[in-house]
């Protein structure tokens, strides 16, 4: 009896492209074919405003032998939410994504499909050999990543990255969450720990720009802060404990020396500084009953137009 052969499940999220996506199609097709490899093909379009985008997609796919799905959504939802609907309608035994716009090279699926075929692994990131980001985003990269190891405990030498395989029983253990802004790459972390990385080589963005405005990513990597952990409440707790020690011993000196020839200006600058912090506090528990109740009202993280299918099932 023949071994059952393994599928692999493309998830390309996509906003707003369109040239890219024929070439990356025609390498992906070509490299999967070389490698012998069975594949389909999910694009997701996220709410793109050029309509050229959606109809790129569907002219692939009625071009192409591949198993080709497009979900369309709506509005952007964001890239996380897109490969969540992609990551609902796969069928693959192992789950792809990467980027729709060559910065995540075809040519190293090979090499994230042998890592994890190994055995040894239930995701594989893709890792950049060397970035071409400019200082300022590969800075905060670095700052986050280095926090998100210490908080999350991830495997020694693991870099999280959009450019992933994992196992289909890992997708559908995340697809059981219900957070109001997931972060795949974390969510991850918390189903297993073994994890394996993939040294690949950073392609040329050929179109658009990152989807990654400064405040999606401020709500992308607050998930790790409020989402996944207690760490906010329980920093601010601390302070709360060194403010209050501060204020015990600046009373008590105060009340030795003479507390007139304190100025007003010092009293004004004392409320302030304390009136800053309960403020912040007060922030930082809203954050969390605010998403509390979003996430109790189970709030859709994308609505569907339209799934377009060529049946080749």
């Amino acid at each position: 009896m023949s071994q059952k052969r393994n599928l692999y499940s493309i998830i390309i999220p996509v906003l707003d492209i369109t040239d890219s996506l024929i070439e990356l199609h025609k390498r992906i097709d070509s490299v999967m074919i070389q490698s012998n490899f069975d594949y389909e093909l999910i694009f997701i379009d996220d709410g793109s405003k050029n309509e050229k985008t959606l109809e790129t997609m569907k002219s692939i796919q009625n071009n192409s032998s591949a198993d080709i799905s497009i979900i369309s959504f709506f509005s952007n939802s964001g890239q996380q939410a897109a490969i969540l609907a992609g990551m609902q309608n796969a069928k693959g035994d192992y789950l792809i994504t990467m980027d729709g716009d060559l910065e995540h090279r075809p040519e190293d699926l090979p090499l994230l499909i042998n890592i994890i075929n190994n055995g040894s692994h239930d995701v594989v990131f893709g890792n950049f050999k060397t970035k071409t980001h400019n200082m300022v985003k590969r800075f905060f990269s670095y700052l986050y990543t280095a926090i998100e190891k210490r908080i999350l405990d991830y495997p020694e030498g693991t870099k999280r990255s959009a450019f992933w395989i994992m196992k289909s029983e890992i997708a559908n253990e995340i697809l059981k969450f219900n957070t109001l802004n997931p972060n795949i790459s974390i969510l991850v972390t918390t189903i297993t720990k073994k994890i394996g990385i993939a040294p690949v080589t950073q392609g040329k963005r050929e179109e658009g720009g990152s989807a990654y405005t400064w405040s999606r990513m401020f709500m992308l990597a607050s998930a790790l802060f409020i989402n996944n952990t207690a760490i906010l409440l329980r920093l601010y707790t601390a302070l709360g404990g060194i403010t209050l020690l501060v204020s015990i011993s600046l009373g008590s000196y105060l009340l030795y020396v003479d507390y007139s020839i304190y100025s007003q200006k010092f009293l004004l600058v004392s409320i302030l500084f304390f009136g800053g912090i309960v403020m912040i506090g007060i922030s930082i528990v809203g954050e969390y009953i605010a998403r509390i109740m979003q996430n109790v009202e189970r709030k859709p993280l994308y609505s569907i137009k339209k799934i377009y299918r060529n049946n080749r099932d």
